[in-house]
């Protein structure tokens, strides 16, 4: 196992009402799609690997993924659900 943490985001303590938002959030999206496509980008100070993550609802083609997937941590932001964090 591997602790992550998505890159470039700050989202709210999972302790509070809104970090159970965007915990609930991601967990209904990604339960929809058939796998996700994670890239990294080194790791944190406290060991987890900055990642952006994609999928795609109903897609199984990796490539169509990249092309045409809903980059996860931008859609977290866009509907308020983090704000922007400098790494």
């Amino acid at each position: 196992r591997q602790k992550l943490r998505l890159r470039g985001i700050d989202a709210p303590e999972i302790s509070t009402q809104k970090g159970q938002k965007a915990k609930h959030f991601v967990e209904t999206v990604l339960k929809e799609a058939p796998f996700v496509i994670i890239k990294t980008h080194g790791s944190d100070k406290y060991d987890r690997y900055l990642v952006d993550v994609f999928y795609r609802k109903g897609k199984k083609d990796p490539q169509a993924v990249l092309k045409e997937g809903t980059f996860l941590n931008q859609e977290l932001l866009d509907l308020g659900l983090a704000k922007a964090f400098e790494e």
